[in-house]
């Protein structure tokens, strides 16, 4: 039984939706304190939360159980998801869940900042009937700067090409053709600021982003520039922001969010050529609908089918890839697992390769889970796929991923991943034989074709006879099975190598009598 607790406000029906759901329960407890968090959070192994409750380093450390943490919308800098990687719980979000709420408020901002709408509505409350003051300017046919074409930015340079304004666009991982699809003109950020005439930021808040617009940045503005930041707080310098405004180098600004919610400060939110909304973007009644129904579907998925939709800390999985990918991750982590009990040193780089129809499969995940049994030990039981690459970086340990279009050997889909320590090098190989069968084919220069499976038994020795006749004798005279016995060959060394599959463990006096038998070099063991 699964239980998520929901610590903010979501739509009732929605949640009485999902609360129905087999083996998982959806505790609504909105508006809940951090104190009450940290005290029930040990219990549940999912949460939901929106803007309003931060998911701090401290709150995380209570969360024994936590698997997971779901955003209901976009933005996740109220979640420390650094953090939350290091532990191993995936954070999710609902990214287009309010898309059209966002985009429509952004050129409801813009429209009413231009326009002078707030402050004459305002006068009119005032029994006043002033024209004049609040003359404002026409989109059409303005240089209006798109920064960021994510799905917000892209929607709202698609509805002011309805006005005729010229837009440029900024965004370092957009393609030409899908600004073209619109009309929007990709220029680098300097030119941008220096021609539009509004400028709208649309880009999430990132170390890349913070203070994206600066006093340097403003300066460079057209004089008389239209600010609106209906993104993330701290992407415009709020302090610089007012100086411009005070100056007169920006004209108006149009803000839905702050650098800390609610404001410190009201002073630039009270600002006369300042339109100021409290953050809300995404507030709409079907927005908020979508983005929770979102959320709890995305949450219930990954704990009924281990699929991890708009997982931003973790690569997620399509239902359809799933049963394809889930063999590919056990054949790694058995892998891993057999460098694990074998190793000497510490671990310094490893570099995997893909062959074969493996190539055509999400590798980093596959990849995550073989570091997962190369690290995993009774001392770190927070490794996990969620982890296992971040925990890598911080160890630094250099990790190397490639993709190959041609087999390695007769075997067509093939993981190969070579561990380098401080101590030795260290080679392995293997595939998925059958849905639930892997096979070691290479270890160290030797191919084989052993079960990686339960006890394994490896035994390098000279290429003379009679050495796996007398390995078979020691084994059963202390009544240990052979249940498959794989041989491999270095002819021009004159070296081989024995992999057993055994019906049971052997203990420390069997692994010492082989090693008296005649040619063998070297005796070591693995439970996968």
């Amino acid at each position: 039984m699964y239980k998520i607790l929901v610590a903010d406000s979501l739509p009732k029906h929605i949640l009485e939706k999902y609360d129905k759901s087999k083996n998982i329960t959806v505790d609504n407890k909105s508006g809940i304190s951090k104190e009450e968090l940290m005290e029930i959070l040990p219990e549940y192994d999912g949460l939901v939360v929106r803007s309003r409750t931060k998911v701090t380093a401290d709150v995380l450390a209570k969360g024994d159980k936590l698997k997971v943490i779901g955003r209901a919308g976009a933005g996740v800098d109220n979640i420390d998801t650094d953090e939350s990687t290091n532990r191993g719980i995936i954070v999710m979000n609902t990214p287009g869940g309010n898309t059209i709420a966002a985009t429509e408020h952004t050129l409801a901002m813009m429209l009413a900042v231009m326009r002078n709408i707030p402050r004459a509505n305002m006068s009119l409350l005032d029994d006043k009937w002033d024209r004049k003051t609040y003359i404002g300017n026409e989109l059409f046919e303005k240089t209006i700067g798109v920064v960021g074409l994510g799905k917000i930015g892209y929607g709202v340079a698609k509805r002011l090409k309805g006005f005729d304004a010229n837009i440029l666009a900024y965004d370092p991982i957009v393609s030409k053709e899908l600004a073209d699809r619109i009309g929007v003109k990709l220029v680098e950020l300097d030119e941008l600021i220096e021609k539009s005439d509004i400028i709208t930021i649309h880009a999430p808040k990132m170390p890349e982003t913070i203070d994206l617009f600066n006093k340097e940045r403003l300066e460079k503005c057209k004089d008389g520039v239209v600010i609106v930041n209906c993104a993330r707080g701290g992407i415009v310098n709020e302090a610089d922001l007012l100086a411009s405004l005070d100056s007169g180098k920006v004209s108006a600004a149009a803000l839905d969010v702050y650098s800390s919610e609610p404001p410190a400060d009201f002073t630039l939110a009270k600002h006369p050529k300042v339109v100021a909304t409290p953050h809300l973007g995404a507030s709409t009644e079907e927005a908020q609908v979508k983005v929770a129904d979102m959320i709890l579907d995305q949450m219930i998925e990954y704990f009924e089918k281990n699929v991890a939709r708009n997982a931003v800390n973790f690569v997620s999985i399509d239902e359809e890839i799933q049963p394809i990918i889930a063999p590919y991750f056990e054949l790694a982590q058995r892998l891993g697992k057999l460098f694990n009990q074998g190793k000497q040193g510490h671990l310094k780089e490893v570099a995997i390769s893909f062959y074969g129809d493996t190539i055509n499969v999400p590798v980093e995940p596959i990849s995550a889970h073989l570091m997962v049994g190369a690290l995993k030990s009774a001392e770190t039981e927070l490794i996990n796929p969620v982890n296992a690459l971040a925990i890598c970086r911080d160890r630094e340990i250099s990790i190397e991923i490639a993709k190959k279009d041609l087999a390695l050997t007769s075997h067509t889909n093939l993981i190969a991943c070579d561990f380098k320590t401080d101590e030795g090098f260290y080679h392995f190989a293997g595939t998925v034989f059958a849905k639930d069968q892997f096979h070691l084919t290479e270890c160290g220069e030797f191919t084989c074709d052993a079960n990686l499976e339960g006890n394994m038994l490896f035994v390098e020795n000279e290429d003379i006879p009679g050495v796996v006749g007398q390995l078979g004798l020691v084994l059963a005279n202390y009544n240990v099975n052979i249940g498959h016995l794989s041989l491999g060959r270095l002819k021009d060394k004159k070296d081989a190598l024995n992999v057993f599959n055994l019906d049971s463990p052997i203990g420390e006096g069997v692994i010492n009598e082989l090693k008296t038998v005649k040619g063998v070099k070297q005796v070591y063991t693995a439970e996968i």
